[in-house]
């Protein structure tokens, strides 16, 4: 990639790449991005943003205030995927 990243891959992890995509029905690369563009648009960043201000502040926040939305999303995920 001319503007972007390579990233290298061993051969037990491009193997798993490759099945995981004959089985989705995509090339490789496609199924790549597809799983990076899941991970980085699910809460993880945000999570591990809410880690480190815990780390450095000491303060948390309440399961039900974390939680809040929790079902929504996932009932918006499982009616995207069935799409």
């Amino acid at each position: 990639m001319a503007d972007g990243t390579d990233i290298h891959l061993d051969a037990a992890r491009a193997e798993r790449l490759k099945a995981a995509a004959q089985v989705a029905g995509l090339s490789p690369e496609d199924y790549a991005l597809k799983a990076l563009d899941r991970a980085m648009d699910d809460d993880w960043v945000e999570a591990i943003a809410a880690l480190e201000e815990f780390d450095r502040t000491g303060h948390s926040v309440a399961a039900e205030d974390a939680l809040h939305g929790f079902q929504d999303r996932l009932k918006q995920r499982l009616n995207a995927s069935r799409t």
